[in-house]
């Protein structure tokens, strides 16, 4: 028979320990902070300008931060970028917004008499990331990011809509500037909130027409 001696045995008692309270951390993270979203309406394929409630909802899924550009801004291969003088509803920043080229070709813009501006639909897979700055930043020499945001759209909860619509399923984050997540259920529902309106404006959840 082995026999465990003291040290052995407290060991492997904390060691049990500590994996049992990161599960449960882990399993309550997970819980709480799983946001469920209501696309802001939907568009049909057919007839864009013709907005229909949306009959489902899905979750703000994980996002990892792409390597979309260098420590001074420029732009990673497939990544372009438009600066922003003033961030709509906050003057006292501006932001740098990245965006993969290969999600622009497959930009869907749709010019509609009447409607005040084309519709630009973004694909399904559409990243786009923004850097928020307090101030003006159009030159990127010693200025960093208070924050990075990142919106990236996905088919989730469209099953019951098939192809016949356009999806408006588009998820959330935040980054602070050294690249670690932080985002709040509260921020997730605040951000969906703000981007619903652009949908009414640009066609999607995208305020910035690029390029």
């Amino acid at each position: 028979m082995i026999r465990l001696n003291r040290n052995c045995t407290r060991i492997m008692f904390f060691a049990g320990a500590f994996l049992l309270f990161a599960l449960l951390a882990v399993s309550l993270y997970s819980s709480e902070t799983e946001v469920r979203l209501s696309p802001p309406g939907l568009r049909p394929i057919a007839k864009p300008t013709l907005v229909i409630p949306a009959d489902f909802s899905y979750p703000n899924r994980p996002i990892l931060l792409p390597d979309y550009c260098d420590a001074s801004g420029i732009p990673a291969a497939d990544w372009s970028s438009k600066y922003i003088d003033t961030r709509r509803f906050a003057s006292d920043q501006s932001a740098w917004v990245y965006f993969r080229k290969s999600d622009l070709k497959q930009l869907v813009v749709l010019e509609t008499a009447g409607f005040g501006s084309a519709l630009r639909i973004w694909p399904t897979g559409a990243t786009l990331i923004i850097e928020i700055f307090k101030g003006h930043a159009s030159i990127r020499k010693n200025a960093n990011p208070i924050e990075i945001a990142v919106m990236s759209k996905s088919e989730a909860g469209r099953k019951s809509a098939g192809k016949r619509y356009y999806a408006t399923s588009w998820s959330y984050a935040r980054f602070k500037p050294a690249g670690s997540p932080f985002i709040t259920s509260a921020k997730v529902r605040e951000c969906h909130q703000c981007h619903s309106i652009a949908f009414h404006l640009t066609g999607d959840l995208i305020f910035t027409q690029l390029p």
